[in-house]
């Protein structure tokens, strides 16, 4: 056994040393990279304006109509209230999104508009409204599954 240990050794340092090679490293050629110079002038930057999301943007297109039905949702205190707590709670991070739910068909002449918190993973609705072809607008209690006239949801909240 002892005499393994000296040629293991010798074996070993033998390696170690063969991999140290000074040899100079071959350079792989570098192909040259076409670039366009950019000229540095000084341009004014361009007065910043708030745009409004094109609507061919979104992924279900909207017509004026349900713009509108989802404007006027929005103009609701309540919905205003919760906006505001939501914007300033989460620090701007989570916002309320307003969306059609519904529309009229053979069974139903109203639009269905909720408006849902956008977490980041999922929509969290907490209004249902309806609003009818004459523009009136109900509050539907999905608990209940009953519709209020605004007038009668608020009297309930108190």
């Amino acid at each position: 056994m002892k005499n393994y240990r000296p040629i293991a050794a010798i074996l070993f340092s033998t390696l170690l040393f063969s991999c140290d090679d000074n040899q100079e490293e071959k350079q792989i050629p570098e192909t040259p990279v076409e670039t366009q110079s950019i000229k540095e002038e000084a341009t004014p930057e361009p007065e910043k304006k708030e745009t409004k999301k094109p609507k061919g943007d979104t992924h279900v297109q909207i017509t004026d109509t349900e713009d509108k039905l989802i404007s006027k949702v929005w103009q609701l205190p309540e919905v205003k209230t919760l906006s505001d707590k939501i914007e300033r709670e989460s620090k701007g991070k989570r916002h309320l999104v307003g969306r059609i739910s519904s529309n009229p068909s053979d069974d139903q002449e109203y639009y269905g508009v909720s408006v849902s918190e956008d977490n980041g993973e999922a929509l969290a609705t907490y209004f249902e409204f309806r609003i009818y072809p004459d523009n009136s607008i109900y509050y539907y209690d999905v608990v209940e599954d009953q519709e209020l006239t605004l007038k009668e949801w608020r009297a309930q909240k108190k």
